[in-house]
């Protein structure tokens, strides 16, 4: 009684108004499952009463059944075998027979037989001793070689013996079957009492789902509306939508989710705010060094000056690479290019340079297939040459060589922008690389340099993306540019 006490306490507990929207769904869930595990069992344990019935049953009604053919047929043929002669004591089964019946008879008085045939299993058995004598009676005479009517007399009185074994088994099994149709009966009437009780089950736990539901209703209803109404004004830009803090349970959990996520939102929004802000000075900067007026001006002066050494040949290839450069920096305005066409603009940026410092300047480009078609911003390689030549090349006795180099590694495209110029001591490769890692909302006033560039790759790709810049003094400069491999 005490624990029927405590489990009610519990289940009131949990549909109390206090409860968490869990605890009153496992409250409605646990109903449930235990009525239907009630009724389950229920049918099962009936089922397998009757079916366990049915199966001895079945068990006893063959068993006699198998005895019929023994007893009406067999016991008679090899009695008269035996008085024709046709058979010995030593040849006949009809002692092997009447073993057969004994052991049957016996094994179906074992089993749990209904009250009328385990009565008619006892007349069976009773008449079947009779039996049982009568043949052992026709052995001893044909042993004591009586005459042949003696003989005849007991054969007779095995057939009719035998036939009466015959009829009592038949009887059995008429009457065992009669008790299958009484478990028949019960079985029919336990099942419609099980269906009473399952439809008396269903209504229960009916009601006991309205009730849950109606304390859920009460309970959440009302701030779930609260939130969507919220989450409209929301969505539609109000973000003073925010949900008062009532009730314990998992709807306060939401609207506490719902305000956080609110607030990161307007947050959010803020930050893209500012991100554009600074992507359209970028784009703006960007514009403003798409044409170097310092490059332009040195250009045409070599244009001049070959002119008037007569070198007709470089004019044309320096004025067609002129051509091609301002052709990718201008791109019908696009922002991005393929590398190809950012490799083409470099090499025809390379082409006029080497032109101008043919005696210290020497380049290399390379890039596999599969790199070609892979989508770059405009001009983001280009500075980097500019800087390993003014700040690489120029500045070191002898000259140098840029190479630039593109793969595809792990789906990122890489390119590599390398020169063997005269490098940076630590300090300032370690200054280099704050700048590049500092901070992103601020924008260089150096012109479009590495931090720059940094802050254009980050805003389109991530933070997992951007340049990596390594150097050692008086063997050069490496930057790396890492990106998205997107065709």
């Amino acid at each position: 009684m005490r624990r029927m006490s405590r489990a009610a306490g519990a289940l009131k507990t949990a549909l109390g108004r206090r409860g968490s929207i869990r605890s009153k769904i496992l409250a409605g869930f646990t109903v449930i499952l235990v009525g239907m595990l009630s009724i389950n069992l229920l049918v099962i344990g009936l089922s397998h009463h009757f079916l366990g019935e049915y199966h001895i049953l079945a068990e006893r009604v063959i068993s006699a059944n198998k005895l019929i053919p023994t007893v009406r047929d067999d016991v008679s043929l090899d009695a008269y075998y035996l008085v024709a002669g046709r058979r010995t004591l030593e040849t006949t089964q009809l002692f092997h027979h009447m073993e057969e019946i004994r052991q049957g008879l016996y094994l179906l008085k074992q089993e749990n037989n209904s009250e009328n045939g385990r009565i008619q299993l006892q007349i069976a058995t009773r008449t079947f001793g009779t039996l049982q004598r009568y043949c052992q009676k026709l052995g001893q005479e044909i042993d004591a070689d009586v005459s042949l009517e003696l003989q005849n007399v007991t054969l007779e009185q095995i057939r009719d013996v035998s036939a009466l074994v015959y009829n009592q088994i038949e009887e059995y099994i008429y009457l065992e079957l009669l008790w299958g149709e009484s478990i028949d009966q019960m079985l029919q009437t336990g099942f419609q009492l099980l269906l009473l009780g399952d439809l008396a089950a269903v209504v229960l736990m009916v009601a006991v789902l309205a009730f849950l539901l109606m304390r859920i209703n009460r309970t959440i209803n009302d701030p779930i509306q609260a939130l969507v109404e919220n989450t409209r004004r929301l969505a539609e830009g109000d973000f003073d939508a925010l949900m008062e803090d009532a009730g314990e349970n998992e709807v306060t959990i939401l609207n506490k989710s719902f305000n956080r996520m609110a607030a990161k939102l307007q947050r959010l929004m803020e930050k893209v705010e500012e991100d554009t802000r600074t992507q359209e000075q970028l784009e703006l900067r960007l514009l403003q060094e798409q044409i170097n007026p310092h490059f332009l001006y040195n250009t045409l002066e070599i244009i001049v000056w070959l002119a008037e050494s007569g070198d007709k040949e470089q004019v044309i290839q320096v004025v067609q690479s002129l051509s091609r450069f301002f052709r990718v920096v201008l791109s019908k305005g696009r922002a991005v290019v393929s590398l190809q066409e950012e490799l083409s603009c470099i090499q025809s940026y390379l082409y006029i340079q080497k032109v101008r410092y043919a005696d210290i300047l020497n380049y290399e480009i390379q890039a596999e297939p599969e790199a070609l078609d892979c989508r770059i911003q405009k001009l983001s390689l280009q500075p980097l040459v500019e800087n390993a030549l003014y700040h690489g090349i120029e500045k070191k006795r002898g000259g140098g060589t840029i190479r630039v180099c593109a793969d595809v590694k792990d789906g990122c495209l890489v390119v590599q922008v390398a020169d063997d110029g005269c490098g940076m001591t630590p300090e300032k490769l370690e200054e280099v690389q704050r700048e590049v890692a500092g901070d992103l909302g601020q924008i260089s006033e150096g012109g479009f340099g590495l931090p720059n560039i940094q802050k254009r790759i980050q805003l389109a790709y991530g933070a997992d993306y951007g340049i990596h810049v390594s150097s050692r003094r008086g063997c050069g400069t490496r930057v790396t540019l890492q990106i998205p491999a997107k065709s």
